[in-house]
């Protein structure tokens, strides 16, 4: 019994670690950012769609230093290391961004 509880937790874990290089077509991440800023994407191809601001952008892959990185010009979203950043849209920049738990687990309990 403990151990399906350790393996619930340890799965549950991994999910959360999730980022745009592994997203399934159409799945959302939401993003919270410095300054109480969010912003969320899904992966549409190998392009993602960027929504904030209330405006939805589509940001085609781009070479990165370390970890992905999408634009379209004007704006880009660059991820690394568990962290992001997106410029380029109105209300931004979104810096030091981390993805938005999802706690939806913590209702079983």
């Amino acid at each position: 019994m403990t151990r399906t509880f350790l393996l619930a937790g340890a799965l549950l874990a991994l999910a959360a670690c999730q980022s745009a290089a592994n997203l399934d077509e159409g799945e959302r991440l939401a993003w919270r950012c410095a300054g109480d800023k969010e912003f969320s994407l899904r992966a549409v191809g190998d392009a993602i769609e960027v929504y904030a601001a209330g405006e939805t952008n589509r940001l085609e892959p781009i070479a990165a230093e370390s970890g992905r990185a999408f634009s379209n010009g004007e704006i880009t979203y660059a991820e690394a290391g568990g962290r992001a950043t997106l410029s380029g849209v109105h209300g931004g920049p979104y810096e030091n961004c981390s993805r938005q738990r999802s706690d939806w687990w913590l209702d079983l309990w």
